[in-house]
């Protein structure tokens, strides 16, 4: 039997690669559910602070993370977006230069409209247990018509305990019904201005065909009997791709409409991936784990990374190289003939994302907020003052 939602806060300092470190810069606490609707913090220090994501939209930098802050560049200066939420946001996505989500703990989602100047909810976490209730009641009546007019006692059995799942699933949100909402969103995507997909703890999964206006909870498209948490959902055109614990690895050519099963190439968590300008698929987790494939998932070849430390993110560069970042500071680079150059930033923090501004020059996300590469401070200075580079 699976986990309750109860020890939630407890199982993320142990499963979730990016969410882990977000946890140590989010200061409230799990019964505290202002957060979702009081304001992004305001703050001088605010790219020094967790940030778990970064990405590129027309000529902006956007970037979010703890307190609901979210921050945009367009020139050389950082500014802080007005953001109606101050949960921990853990993934930011565009359909267009003008619209785009956000999403994050306590079952919030977010949307702009303006290129990411101002962000509103769109759902949070007492919406999303209504759904999930109404979802997995619809789901028992349903099977339990199936049962009635079934005469195979095979089919039965296995109808009767996906009867037993849904009730158990019910029984969690009951729970959390009483105790208030913990599932995080983990990541998402957004196909057009009208349509994303989301992603997140405990095989939460979401789609809206109307730009947010309404969400549909979907789980059953995915084989997830276990109920694995969804780290990562990622892709291009129609072929996309979800990452999540104990190796879960899907795909779908098909733009999200119907996905199969990977044979995964590590039974570990895996926690994110890209795909690179040759189509090629490369995916990434625990303890160093990280694998690209020429065939859209059919099958993988390991890269020998040379660390043991967890990886959390990669792009590629306009060079044809790969960049995978992770914890102590690692950044790899991963070349044609899948030779790894180990690099290591002088802050030695985790770092959660990377994107490329200009050749040879990237920008990071982590535990120590906005990193640079080459970095913008020195391995003492990083000591001294338990930060990374601002």
């Amino acid at each position: 039997m699976r986990l309750s939602l109860t020890p939630l806060g407890v199982l993320l300092g142990a499963i979730f690669s990016t969410t882990v470190l977000a946890q140590e810069g989010d200061t409230t606490t799990i019964t505290d559910y202002e957060v979702i609707s009081a304001p992004a913090l305001s703050s001088d220090r605010i790219k020094s602070e967790v940030l778990i994501e970064v990405t590129t939209v027309g000529p902006r930098l956007i970037a979010v993370g703890a307190h609901g802050n979210i921050l945009w560049k367009e020139g050389d200066d950082w500014q802080q977006a007005d953001v109606n939420t101050s949960v921990l946001l853990t993934s930011v996505a565009f359909a267009n230069e003008q619209t785009g989500w956000g999403t994050g703990h306590h079952g919030v989602i977010i949307k702009t409209e303006d290129g990411g100047n101002t962000w509103k909810r769109q759902l949070d976490g007492f919406e999303l247990m209504k759904l999930e209730k109404s979802y997995y009641e619809k789901r028992i009546a349903k099977l339990n018509e199936q049962i009635e007019s079934s005469n195979d006692e095979e089919v039965v059995a296995e109808l009767e305990w996906q009867v037993e799942e849904a009730q158990f699933q019910i029984s969690n949100i009951e729970v959390a019904e009483e105790e208030g909402p913990s599932k995080p969103f983990l990541d998402l995507y957004a196909k057009s201005a009208r349509e994303a997909l989301a992603i997140g703890a405990y095989g939460t999964f979401l789609k809206t065909e109307d730009g947010g206006e309404s969400w549909q909870v979907i789980p059953h498209r995915l084989e997830n009997p276990n109920g694995y948490h969804l780290n990562a959902i990622f892709g291009q055109g129609d072929d996309l791709y979800i990452m999540g614990e104990s190796g879960l690895a899907f795909a779908s050519n098909d733009g999200g409409a119907s996905w199969e099963t990977l044979n995964s190439p590590y039974h570990g968590s895996l926690f994110g991936g890209h795909v690179d300008t040759e189509g090629r698929l490369w995916v990434y987790g625990l303890r160093g784990n990280a694998f690209v494939s020429e065939d859209k998932g059919l099958s993988f070849t390991t890269i020998d990374t040379g660390t043991r430390v967890n990886l959390s993110a990669g792009t590629t560069t306009e060079s044809g190289t790969q960049l995978i970042v992770g914890h102590s500071g690692t950044i790899l680079e991963v070349d044609e003939q899948l030779n790894v150059k180990n690099r290591t930033h002088p802050s030695g923090s985790v770092m959660t994302d990377i994107i490329e501004v200009s050749e040879g020059e990237w920008i990071m996300t982590g535990r120590s907020g906005l990193l640079h590469w080459p970095a913008k401070i020195t391995e003492e200075e990083a000591l001294a003052t338990q930060q990374g580079a601002q």
